[in-house]
């Protein structure tokens, strides 16, 4: 969390939140979390992690093409292990984008390097997802290794 600074007063939108490893997290700072997944069954683990742990999500199913929520809503928008499922990435980041408020992130967590694990996420080029970034508006791309996974990258752009 230090490493993407969350803030008290952030407004924070988990995008493929699956079971909730960081929607918790995001909750116990945050002012608001929305919980989206695609999967029903990953928003009910989600529900009952954050009863488990008395933080207040909101959650909502979506595949990220249409999100029925305001324009101008989100600080972050965080993505982890999400990118490289999605069949049309520049309309979901589009959608997402629409999500951010001036000066609001999207942060895109994925593998960047390739592992010796055989099973496991693929690895997602750097580049591509700078240029579909770019390619939705958004700028001041930069990376940050995950300090938890040195084959993972932390991508950031931020919306105008």
């Amino acid at each position: 969390m230090s490493v993407l600074g969350v803030k008290g007063t952030d407004e924070v939108l988990d995008f493929g939140c699956g079971p909730g490893f960081y929607t918790i997290p995001f909750a116990k700072i945050a002012r608001e979390v929305i919980a989206v997944d695609i999967q029903p069954k990953m928003l009910e683990k989600v529900a009952r992690y954050a009863e488990k742990n008395r933080v207040k999500i909101k959650s909502l199913q979506s595949d990220g093409q249409l999100i029925p929520l305001p324009d101008n809503s989100f600080d972050l928008v965080f993505l982890s292990g999400v990118y490289h499922h999605l069949t049309d990435k520049r309309r979901v980041l589009t959608e997402l984008t629409r999500l951010l408020k001036s000066g609001g992130r999207i942060v895109i967590r994925e593998r960047t390097e390739p592992g010796s694990i055989i099973l496991g996420p693929p690895s997602v080029d750097k580049e591509e997802v700078f240029t579909d970034l770019e390619a939705v508006g958004l700028v001041s791309l930069e990376t940050t290794p995950d300090p938890c996974d040195k084959r993972t990258t932390l991508m950031t752009a931020i919306a105008e």
